[in-house]
Order: structure tokens, then sequence, then C-alpha cells
């Protein structure tokens, strides 16, 4: 599961002295912007995370940010579960009732129930109470989004900048 960030700014106008060196410039302040916001996320979203037994799922969150190669893709910014917790997208957005989970030998809910329970034989009636009545979703990641959305658009814009003060020689 992974949440993307995705949003357009309107670089200003900034005369460049350099062409190569202002983009190295202007893509280091925002790939260092959307780094510190990902970053924040990913604490609020764990902040948010139920720990249940284990807590692989709180620590399976993680971030990535990858730098663009030109001016209209300057960094994307990811937050995400990482593949030791296939179960986030549950625990994110619920499950309806409907069709039994996965239950069977090495699944996450049986290894959740024999944690709990300490019986792995009583999967089979957790799974289908699941089946039954679903899941509520906790949401955390998108409630993380939801803390962090206020500052994202004035910390992307003081890192344009100060690539823009950088770029003009410190001005």
């Amino acid at each position: 599961m992974a949440l993307t960030i995705r949003m357009a700014l309107k670089v200003p106008h900034i005369p460049l002295l350099n062409a190569q060196e202002s983009q190295t410039i202007l893509r280091r302040e925002v790939g260092t912007a959307v780094q510190g916001i990902v970053e924040d996320i990913a604490t609020q979203a764990r902040a948010r995370t139920p720990v249940g037994v284990s807590g692989i799922l709180r620590a399976s969150i993680g971030t990535k940010v990858t730098l663009g190669t030109d001016a209209a893709h300057l960094a994307r910014g990811e937050v995400f579960s990482g593949a030791q917790a296939p179960y986030a997208e549950f625990v994110e957005y619920g499950r309806r009732p409907g069709k039994f989970p996965p239950w069977g030998e090495g699944s996450s809910l049986r290894l959740w129930v024999q944690r709990v329970i300490g019986d792995g034989s009583r999967t089979f009636i957790i799974a289908r109470a699941i089946a039954r009545r679903g899941i509520r979703g906790r949401f955390m990641f998108t409630q993380a989004m939801a803390a962090v959305r206020p500052s994202i658009e004035p910390r992307l814009r003081a890192a344009l900048d100060r690539a823009a003060r950088l770029i003009n020689g410190g001005r």
C-alpha cells in the first residue's frame, strides 16, 4: 500500500546563471522539503496505526523520495507499508462482509490469532466472523495526510524561495 503525494506548484521565474547548477539546487531544495513532508506523514501514520500483537504494521511504515529529471517533476514522495504487512490495506480501509479472508497456515490472520489467543485452531472462527461482519477501517494514512496537508504548500514554497536565493547568489 502506498500513499503518493502529488502537488502541482507553479515554479517562479528564476533567472538561470548556469542551467545545470540551477536545476541541481532546485531539485535538492525541493527534495529536502518533500523528504521532510513524507517523514511527517509517516510519523503521523505510525502514531495512528494500531499496534496489534506484534507491531509489525507500525514498523513497516516507510518513506521514499525520488528526485525527478526535469523541472516539471522535481521530486516524488511516497509513504507506504512494506511487504512484511500485506494486510495494511485492510487495516487502512477496512473490509466489507463477504468472502473469507486468508486464514490458512502461514496467513497473517493465523499468526495474529496464535499470538492473541494462543491457539491457531480458532482462526476459522475469527475468519468466519470477519466474513460475516467485516472490519472497520482505521484510516491511519488518510488521517496522517489530512493532518500534514496544511503545511505542504508553505514548505514547498519556502524550498522554492531558498532555491531562488541560492541560484541568485544568496541575495
